[in-house]
């Protein structure tokens, strides 16, 4: 993997792992927040 590679990667991830904090933030219900955080686990954020 070339480091252009590894800086994008590491840019799309942190990007993704704002998205969730800011979903988590913003979600209404428990259930909700329990929905986020199983889906950033499948995508390995958290």
């Amino acid at each position: 993997m070339s480091t252009i590679d590894r800086i994008r990667n590491r840019r799309i991830a942190k990007r993704d792992a704002r998205a969730i904090e800011r979903a988590m933030s913003a979600a209404p219900t428990r259930a909700m927040r329990d929905e986020l955080a199983i889906f950033a686990q499948r995508q390995r954020i958290f």
